[in-house]
């Protein structure tokens, strides 16, 4: 049994590929695809990363914004700042609209939902890009009294 080296398999193929002009057509071809595929799955794999980071990075601020109004409205109920018996209307009363200068494509909601005699639910919905969070918190009072304790729903 005879040995083939290297040397032996690059010249047949040389010879093959001279003396057929197609073949070497359709070889440059379909390296040509190859490389062409490759080009187009690695740009819908960084085109699918991007987006699935851009929609974390989305729901990341609707999150932030809607805590940090709620931890904002919060303090203002506790400072007697914002009243709550003010919102008596059942279908629930939007205290606040704001687009953040600093998030153009977003936008946070709050809303006072009278709940009972002395219980209100304060809603903060938080939207950034498609991304949507809501923020809601229970403010009971006992009596007369103007202290509201909360508890996040």
């Amino acid at each position: 049994m005879r040995k083939k080296g290297k040397t032996n398999y690059l010249s047949h193929l040389t010879a093959i590929l001279r003396g057929n002009e197609g073949t070497s057509i359709v070889l440059v071809t379909i390296i040509a695809i190859l490389v062409i595929t490759a080009v187009i799955i690695l740009r819908m794999v960084t085109s699918s990363l991007l987006a699935s980071s851009d929609k974390q990075y989305n729901q990341d601020q609707a999150y932030m914004l809607a805590t940090s109004m709620g931890t904002t409205i919060d303090d203002l109920i506790q400072q007697k700042v914002i009243v709550l018996t003010n919102y008596t209307n059942n279908s629930g009363t939007v205290i606040l609209n704001n687009n953040p200068s600093k998030l153009p494509n977003a936008n946070v909601t709050v809303t006072v939902i009278p709940s009972g005699q002395t219980g209100y639910i304060v809603n903060v919905e938080a939207k950034v890009g498609q991304a949507t969070y809501m923020y809601s918190a229970y403010y009971s009072r006992t009596g007369n009294s103007t202290n509201y304790t909360r508890q996040i729903l």
